[in-house]
């Protein structure tokens, strides 16, 4: 224990006991109207006993050393918090820092998402620009190739209606009689086979070849016969290849049914290699 102002602790209690001693008394005095007899208060003597040094060096040591522990535990204590504070911080920026990753990855992959669908929208409005171009080409080429076609049937059917008429034309010119019209469709046919038929090389002017047709009011070949043959297959076989060739003779279709009955329905034809005549 410490000094009171340099006296022993002792003292200060041995004083202090006789001042309330003295004031209780005084206090009884004052306070009783009978006349009393004061006893004299026993005198208490205090004896001032010296403490050791030694043992007052070692109790202020003993002190220190709890007043030293106490401060270091203070210290181990406040080291400790602050350690946590800092685990706490470190913690708090740690994870901080993953949000802040994490936002930075959603970020990425959201602009990667972004990327993706405008490069795929892209990639479709291309394909539907090439798709509606190629469509676009193949109806321009399909309405090209109609209007060619149109063109070259009527240009085909006008020619033919032309090449009809000037034969139909010249037919009736040379045809003042029916005898004529006959002769005048006959030359036609003449024509017509003599323009198809190669003479082959074997032919001879003493041979002959007499072949049958058989024709349609359209004009359709039926069937072609050898009736007389030249004796020489090869201008038999040419011959008749010629008429056959001609497979249609349309210049008949305006013939009357009754000169064509009577005339063209059976016909004969005659092969020179000089000339080709009925």
């Amino acid at each position: 224990m410490t000094a009171f102002n340099g006296y022993p602790i002792s003292i200060a209690l041995a004083l202090l006991m006789h001042g309330m001693i003295i004031a209780s008394l005084l206090w009884v005095q004052r306070a009783s109207t009978e006349v009393l007899t004061v006893e004299r208060p026993p005198v208490v003597k205090a004896v001032l006993v010296q403490e050791n040094p030694q043992a007052r060096n070692e109790r202020v040591q003993e002190q220190q050393q709890i007043e030293q522990q106490q401060q270091a535990e203070q210290r181990r204590q406040e080291e400790q918090q602050r350690q946590e504070q800092e685990r706490q911080a470190q913690l708090e920026r740690e994870r901080q820092q993953r949000l802040d990753e994490e936002r930075r990855q959603a970020q990425l992959q959201a602009e990667r998402e972004r990327e993706q669908r405008e490069a795929e929208q892209q990639r479709q409005e291309e394909e539907q620009r090439r798709q509606e171009e190629e469509r676009r080409r193949q109806e321009e080429q399909r309405r090209q190739e109609e209007e060619r076609q149109r063109q070259e049937a009527e240009a085909e059917a006008e020619r033919q209606r032309q090449e009809q008429a000037r034969i139909q034309q010249e037919a009736t010119e040379r045809a003042e009689t029916e005898a004529e019209i006959v002769a005048s469709y006959t030359s036609i046919i003449h024509d017509l086979v003599q323009q198809r038929w190669s003479r082959p090389p074997s032919a001879r002017n003493d041979m002959e070849a007499v072949l049958r047709i058989r024709l349609l009011p359209t004009g359709d070949l039926v069937d072609v016969e050898i009736v007389r043959s030249s004796g020489d297959d090869a201008f038999d076989r040419a011959a008749e290849n010629a008429v056959r060739s001609v497979g249609r003779f349309r210049e008949l279709q305006g013939m009357p049914p009754r000169l064509f009955e009577r005339s063209f329905r059976s016909l004969l034809l005659t092969f020179r290699p000089e000339d080709l005549r009925n």
